[in-house]
């Protein structure tokens, strides 16, 4: 009676247990095939598996592969399909097998079955596509090695360096290799993006050529530059590109007109990845006033005449050209007289960014204003830049100026400001961290201390009105410092957001600018009206410049030192 049960309980569960059976099937094409021809492997797999293990395919060129997963409903029960998609191509004549597959599921191991391929020694047809047939291979026989590069289909990077300074210029191509017998066109453009680096990209037109790469022969097309400039020391990786291709391979048919037929399958395709190993500029023979200029360039000075009348302006061009870095280093300020007024320089650039690089020219235009009649000589001004040609920096100095100051009509006035000039430069030296004391200011204090006693004496003897409120005085604000951002000053990047922070705090605090008006117009306006400087006001905007460009400037400890007590120096005089 048990045994009846047994049976008559198997016999209903029979197509169930069909239906959720565990299994690995291998589906291929043709089985019987020419010498180079190509075909398709299929594994099925009808579970979601782990550890898919394919077969080497002795005796075949393994080409493009890809994986899919299909959902499946069979008489009302769910499963699911995992597809596993191999092109091969065949390398050697006679009876082939395919040794089995494998993969993981549920802690057992399942396995496709072994499959045998006859392989006649009649080579097949290497007849070019119907649609956009490939250009004539170019003579080229160089063999290469690539490592890892055995498929039917890759892309290839190539750089020039594999190590570089800071800002030095590394080129980058890309090359795609494919087996002659198949084409390909891309689906979609996907853009690249390179972290740590400035880039400038440039998608390459051309035709195939001929390439062999580990004794294979390929046909092979550059299809895009790139040119770098590291941002950051250390080894950088070269982001890997991924391109979307449909690739066009022949199925070894015929269609009624004798053309050969073709099949398209869509995949996926990631290039190698590379690495630049990117050195810092070299501390040794560093001027002091480097700011960062890498690359090739030449220095100019130039000044629109020679001979004015002081308390006349003047414009004095500072000109960098060439071919390197030029947007991410500032030129530096020029050095002039004391008895000169100097106001924030306008900022140009002229610059071509391609294949090339970054070329072309930047200028500083400044306005200078002689305060006192002579014969004055603005000596050479100084550049320096690393050059990557012979790995050492090098300095340019312009020739010297000589200008002729006529007495001006305000003379008298401009002898006796330009000659208390000296005296507030000597005592800014004195006094670094401390308020500036002068003569006008001990003129103005007096002044304001006679107003505030005679105003106390009158309010003293008058009786306030009914009508009158008394209202408190605001508590004056605290000294602001910025101190604590110099504990930063080991980590560039986090040092000039902190400085950068403490710069925002300081305009609300003395200045009651909103962040969102932090702007240099807003701020040149603002310390105008609170008769700052034209000097202070200058190293206030080039503290901001600094933060700004952090990121790309190669800012040695000693700059960021000089920048911390620039800003402590700008706080203390203009918050006094």
């Amino acid at each position: 009676m048990n045994s009846l049960i047994k049976i008559v309980i198997t016999i209903i569960l029979l197509p169930f247990l069909a239906l959720s059976q565990v299994k690995l099937e291998v589906k291929i094409e043709k089985t019987s095939l020419k010498l180079g021809e190509v075909t398709q492997v299929n594994y099925v797999f009808n579970e979601e598996g782990r550890n898919f293990v394919p077969p080497s395919f002795a005796g075949f060129n393994k080409g493009g592969s890809y994986v899919s997963s299909n959902e499946v409903y069979n008489n009302g029960v769910y499963s699911i399909q995992q597809v596993y998609t191999y092109v091969i191509q065949a390398a050697k004549a006679g009876k082939v097998t395919i040794s089995p597959a494998n993969i993981r599921f549920d802690g057992k191991v399942y396995a496709s079955n072994p499959v045998l391929v006859s392989v006649s020694n009649e080579k097949a047809s290497n007849a070019i596509p119907r649609q956009n047939p490939p250009a004539t291979p170019k003579p080229n026989s160089n063999n290469k090695t690539i490592t890892g590069a055995n498929n039917l289909l890759f892309v290839d990077v190539e750089v020039n360096k594999t190590s570089a300074f800071v800002n030095e210029p590394v080129e980058v191509y890309y090359r795609i290799y494919l087996a002659p017998n198949l084409d390909v066109e891309l689906n979609k453009k996907i853009a690249t993006k390179f972290n740590n680096f400035w880039s400038q990209t440039e998608d390459v037109q051309g035709g195939w050529e001929r390439s062999v790469v580990n004794n294979r022969v390929y046909k092979s097309k550059l299809f895009k530059k790139a040119i770098l400039y590291p941002q950051k020391t250390g080894k950088l990786e070269i982001t890997p590109i991924t391109l979307d291709l449909n690739i066009n391979y022949p199925t070894g048919d015929y269609d009624f007109f004798g053309q050969p037929e073709y099949r398209v399958a869509r995949r996926e395709v990631v290039s190698n990845v590379k690495h630049i190993q990117v050195n810092p500029l070299p501390e040794k023979g560093k001027p002091d006033n480097f700011t960062g200029a890498v690359g090739k360039f030449e220095f100019n000075v130039n000044v629109q005449k020679s001979e004015l009348k002081s308390g006349e302006s003047l414009q004095l061009d500072l000109i960098v050209s060439g071919n390197g870095n030029l947007k991410l280093f500032e030129i530096p300020k020029p050095s002039l007289p004391s008895n000169f007024e100097i106001y924030e320089p306008k900022h140009q650039e002229f610059i071509s960014e391609n294949m090339k690089g970054i070329s072309g020219k930047i200028m500083d235009s400044y306005t200078i204003i002689p305060q006192e009649k002579g014969v004055f000589r603005l000596k050479p001004q100084l550049f320096s830049f690393f050059d990557v040609q012979s790995k050492s920096y090098k300095t340019i100095s312009s020739e010297a100026v000589d200008l002729n100051v006529l007495q001006g009509e305000n003379q008298a006035n401009v002898t006796a400001t330009s000659k208390a000039k000296p005296e507030v430069k000597e005592q800014k030296e004195e006094t670094k961290f401390g308020f500036e004391f002068t003569f006008m200011h001990f003129i103005g204090t007096v002044a304001a201390g006679g107003l505030a006693l005679l105003f106390f004496t009158l309010k003293r003897n008058k009786k306030p009105s009914e009508e009158e409120v008394i209202v408190e005085e605001e508590p004056i604000k605290k000294d602001f410092s910025v101190t604590e951002i110099q504990e930063f000053i080991s980590n560039k990047e986090l040092f000039y957001q902190k400085m950068e922070g403490k710069i925002a705090e300081f305009l609300h605090h003395k200045f009651s600018l909103e962040k969102a008006d932090f702007n240099k117009d807003n701020i040149i306006q603002k310390f105008q009206e609170y008769n700052v400087s034209p000097e202070n006001t200058t190293d206030f905007i080039g503290l901001l410049q600094s933060c700004e460009k952090a990121r790309y400037m190669p800012t040695s400890e000693g700059n960021m030192q000089l920048d911390f007590e620039k800003l402590q120096h700008l706080v203390q005089v203009i918050g006094a």
